[in-house]
């Protein structure tokens, strides 16, 4: 009887002491550690290696989209060019960056002196990275 008095007076408890020695070491360990990112870059002497070019650093173009519309007329965005204008633009497009790519459309109807003319200003104009789309047939008899 005795010992279950003894459990009934007694609650239990939690012990703070190392809780609170935790927190204030994590304290301690958040102030040092914001001090030593408070350095500003002068205070230091550095000699940058140097370099007798360089690119500024840019993210490619996106390809330009040549639509060919009919014969002679190509659309590049919304706006429409002659095989002469073409060329212009494509130069200077290359001029700018020099790994620029085209991707050229058109509809399936056309002939392929069209296309072969396109392809030959994107030549002139020094352009390489030079894009076909194309779908797929729908298969009609797959049973073949």
């Amino acid at each position: 009887m005795l010992s279950d008095r003894l459990q009934a007076d007694e609650l239990p408890y939690i012990n703070m002491t190392p809780m609170v020695d935790v927190i204030l070491c994590l304290l301690v360990f958040f102030m040092a550690a914001t001090k030593l990112y408070d350095w500003d870059e002068n205070e230091f002497v550095v000699n940058v290696p140097q370099v007798a070019e360089a690119a500024p650093l840019t993210a490619a173009p996106d390809d330009l989209a040549l639509t060919i519309l009919k014969p002679g007329v190509i659309a590049v965005g919304e706006t429409s060019h002659d095989l002469a204008s073409l060329s212009v633009l494509l130069k200077d497009a290359r001029d700018r960056y020099a790994n620029q790519g085209v991707v050229i459309r058109g509809d399936a109807s056309l002939n392929y002196q069209d296309l072969a003319d396109v392809l030959s200003v994107c030549d002139e104009a020094g352009i390489r990275n030079v894009r076909l789309p194309v779908r797929p047939r729908p298969e009609a008899g797959a049973g073949r």
